[in-house]
């Protein structure tokens, strides 16, 4: 029995040495900045110790590494911890990582979090203020710009409305002259035909004018050539029956 104990005292004491030298070495080269191989110790401190506060130095590997869906995955673990200072910095390293997503309504709600599990982390309430300053200057930017967005829409609709304004009032030009036009066009049509009728109608006048002026004439010349026929015959009888008279 003794022996058994010492079997897992020895064993355990291994197995801490092990996890604590790898979360140690893990620790160094975080600070030196060597993530990939600080992530390497920390992943193997981990086979040998499921302890919630190396979840959460992974995390923080992880996040250096932009690693970001796997660093989440992480700090969801490290959040089992029973530790509440270890939670609310774990919340608040959460809230970073949706910083850097531009999810600012997310990290402002972790923040928050973060600050009712630990209200001295004053880490937390610093960039709850900034996030929450941000979010309203994004909200102000976006709000002027939908209003200069409304504005030059109504400049554009204003615009489009003058233009199909002047198209109207061209085409409706258009339309008049060409109805003038055509009107012009009509009445010198009107006047053309107008012309040739009174061209025509004074020869066909002239022409029945002569006919009867012929037939006239015709009469005329059968009067005088009955007259003058009548007086050569009258005078033809006077000479025939007269006497000529000597005044000797």
């Amino acid at each position: 029995m003794k022996l058994l104990v010492i079997l897992i005292l020895t064993y355990l004491i291994s197995a801490y040495s092990v996890t604590y030298f790898d979360a140690n070495e893990g620790e160094k080269q975080y600070n030196k900045a060597e993530y990939e191989k600080a992530e390497k110790y920390y992943r193997k401190a981990l086979e040998n110790s499921k302890r919630e506060d190396l979840n959460f130095n992974l995390a923080n590997t992880l996040f250096k590494q932009q690693k970001v869906d796997e660093a989440m995955e992480e700090y969801g673990k490290a959040l089992g911890s029973k530790d509440v200072n270890l939670q609310s910095d774990t919340k608040y390293n959460i809230g970073n990582s949706y910083f850097t997503q531009q999810k600012l309504e997310e990290a402002m709600n972790y923040y928050k979090e973060a600050l009712k599990l630990d209200p001295q982390n004053r880490e937390a309430a610093i960039n709850y203020e900034i996030t929450r300053k941000l979010k309203e200057q994004q909200e102000q930017q976006q709000q002027q710009q939908n209003d200069q967005n409304q504005d030059q829409d109504k400049k554009d609709q204003e615009k489009k409305d003058q233009n199909q304004d002047q198209n109207k009032q061209d085409q409706d030009k258009q339309d008049q002259q060409k109805d003038q036009q055509n009107k012009k066009n009509e009445d010198q049509k009107k006047d053309q035909d107008q012309q040739k009728k009174q061209q025509q109608q004074p020869q066909e006048k002239k022409k029945n004018m002569s006919k009867e002026e012929a037939e006239r004439l015709l009469e005329s010349m059968k009067d005088k050539e009955k007259e003058t026929q009548d007086k050569i015959q009258k005078q033809m009888i006077e000479v025939k029956g007269g006497k000529v008279k000597n005044k000797w």
